[in-house]
C-alpha cells in the first residue's frame, strides 16, 4: 500500500506520496501549499485533495516544535522495552503527568536514547483534525528524527531544515534540536557552535534542505541516495527531503511513532475485523454445507444398508424356507456354506493323507503337524538331511502344483525341521 506523509511545517504543508519497494521507497508525486489561517486552512486544503485514504498508510509528521525531547542512559538496550519505561523513567520530571503524554525513544550513540514525547490532547486534536477530512494518520511523528536518511557521508554531518537540526557521526545519531518559532539565520551557527562546545566534535558537513536555491544544489550533492526515489529532479528532491526521510522510515521500521497507548491506531484494525468478519461468516457457510452434504450421504447411505438387509432376508427366505427369522442371516448363510465345504473337504482328506504317506520316504522322519482346506495343504515335518527335503518337494511336486518348502532348520543333530505348501492337483483329487 502506497504512503501518504501529510508534513506540517511552521508556514506550509507538504502532502507527498511514496511506493514501498525493496531496500527503500520511490516518489509518486506531492502537493505544497502555504500555511496563513493554521488548522481551518489546513482542513481546507486536505478536503481538497484528491487522495484515497483507503488506498494509502497516512503519517503524520508534525513541526518538531511541538515536541519534546530529553537524552537518557538507560541500562537497556531493545527500543521496545525502553519505550514501555519512559512514562515512569520521566514520571515528575515534565510539566504534565506522563498519563497525558505519548513517548516513544530514538537510540543515539554511545548506548544512549531519546526520549521524545508531546502532550496527548495536542496530537489528538491533530488526529482529529485529519479524521475528519477522512485521512486518519496511523502514524504521527516528526521529519528530523528521520534525517538519517539524508546524512551521507563519514565524520560528524549535520542536516537541517532550517527549523531544526540533527547530527550524526559516522551514522549514529548524537545531537537534535527544534529552532524555536522566533530565531533567524544566526540560529544555525549558534546550534551548531554549541553542539561542537558540548560533544566535543568537529562538523564536518552541514547538508540543509531549507528553501534557498544553494541549499537545494548542497543536498542534491551530498545525498546521492535520493535519486534512487526522485530520479534526476533534483528540485524534488531537495523539497520533499523530509517526506522522503519519513517514508524511508516507515518501509524499513525504524520510525519514531507516538501513536501508541490510548493514542494507538485502531482504523486499521477495525478494517481487519471486517475482512475477519467476512471471512468467518463464509468459513461458518462451509462447515454448514459441509454438515449438509455429510447429513444427505448418511441418509442415502442408510437407505442403502435398508435395501440390502432386504435383499439379504429375501435370499434368506429363499434358501431357508422353513426357518423362522433369523437373528443373524448372514452369518447363517456362511456357517452353512461352511459346513458343507467341510462336509466334501472330509472325503478328501484320508487320500490326501495316503498319498502323502506314499512319497514321504524313510528319509523323512515325521510329519507333526498338517492343515487341509480344500485342495490345499500345509504340512511340518522333520527329516534326516536339507537332501532329503529337496528330495520330497520333488516327489510332492507329481501331486501337488505349486509344491513349495520352507522353514528349512538344522537342529544340533543334523536333522533338519521344514515347512511344506501345496495345492493338490485336479488329476489327483
Amino acid at each position: 500500500m502506497d504512503l501518504l506523509i501529510i508534513q506540517l511545517k511552521r508556514s506550509e504543508l507538504i502532502m507527498a506520496r511514496f511506493r514501498p519497494r525493496r531496500g527503500g521507497v520511490s516518489f509518486l508525486s506531492a502537493e505544497r501549499h502555504l500555511l496563513e489561517n493554521g488548522d481551518e486552512q489546513v482542513a481546507r486544503i486536505l478536503s481538497d485533495a484528491s487522495f484515497n485514504a483507503s488506498e494509502h498508510r497516512v503519517i503524520l509528521a508534525l513541526p518538531p516544535t511541538m515536541l519534546f525531547m530529553r537524552e537518557l542512559q538507560l541500562p537497556i538496550a531493545e527500543r521496545a522495552k525502553v519505550r514501555e519505561l519512559l512514562p515512569l523513567e520521566l514520571k515528575g520530571e515534565t510539566a504534565l503527568d506522563t498519563e497525558g503524554l505519548a513517548f516513544d525513544a530514538l537510540p543515539l550513540s554511545g548506548g544512549k536514547f531519546l526520549a521524545v514525547w508531546g502532550r496527548s490532547k495536542e496530537l489528538i486534536a491533530k488526529i482529529e483534525l485529519l479524521k475528519g477530512v477522512g485521512l486518519e494518520p496511523e502514524m504521527v511523528t516528526a521529519s528530523l528524527f528521520h534525517w538519517d536518511k539524508l546524512a551521507f557521508g563519514s565524520g560528524t554531518v549535520a542536516v537541517t531544515d532550517g527549523e531544526a537540526l540533527a547530527a550524526y557521526t559516522d551514522g549514529s545519531a548524537i545531537f537534535f534540536r527544534a529552532f524555536p518559532a522566533s530565531s533567524g539565520e544566526a540560529e544555525l551557527p549558534r546550534t551548531l557552535a554549541a553542539l561542537e562546545l558540548a560533544r566535543g566534535v568537529q562538523v564536518d558537513q552541514v547538508i540543509s534542505h531549507a528553501k534557498s536555491a544553494k541549499d537545494s544544489e548542497t543536498l542534491a550533492q551530498a545525498t546521492a541516495g535520493l535519486s534512487e526515489a526522485f530520479g534526476d529532479d533534483a528540485h524534488a528532491a531537495h523539497d520533499l527531503s523530509g517526506a522522503y526521510a519519513v517514508a524511508a522510515a516507515v518501509a524499513d521500521g525504524s520510525i519514531v511513532n507516538l501513536r501508541r497507548g490510548p493514542l494507538a491506531y485502531t482504523a486499521g484494525n477495525q478494517k481487519l475485523y471486517k475482512k475477519l468478519r467476512l471471512t468467518a461468516l463464509l468459513a461458518a457457510s462451509l462447515v454448514l454445507l459441509l454438515f449438509a452434504e455429510s447429513g444427505v450421504r448418511l441418509y442415502l447411505a442408510r437407505r442403502d444398508v435398508a435395501s440390502l438387509d432386504a435383499s439379504i432376508l429375501s435370499i434368506y427366505k429363499e434358501i431357508f424356507p422353513s426357518r423362522k427369522k433369523p437373528v443373524d442371516e448372514v452369518a447363517e448363510v456362511r456357517s452353512e456354506i461352511k459346513r458343507l465345504q467341510g462336509a466334501k473337504t472330509s472325503s478328501n482328506v484320508l487320500k490326501v493323507l495316503k498319498q502323502l504317506a506314499d512319497i514321504k520316504g524313510d528319509d523323512i522322519g515325521g510329519i507333526y503337524e498338517t492343515e487341509i482346506y480344500g485342495s490345499d495343504v500345509r504340512l511340518k515335518g522333520d527329516a534326516r538331511n536339507s537332501q532329503a527335503v529337496t528330495d520330497f518337494k520333488g516327489r510332492a511336486a507329481q501331486l501337488f502344483n505349486p509344491a513349495e518348502v520352507s522353514e528349512v532348520k538344522s537342529r544340533p543333530d543334523g536333522s533338519v525341521t521344514f515347512t511344506f505348501a501345496g495345492t493338490v492337483k485336479e488329476a489327483s483329487r
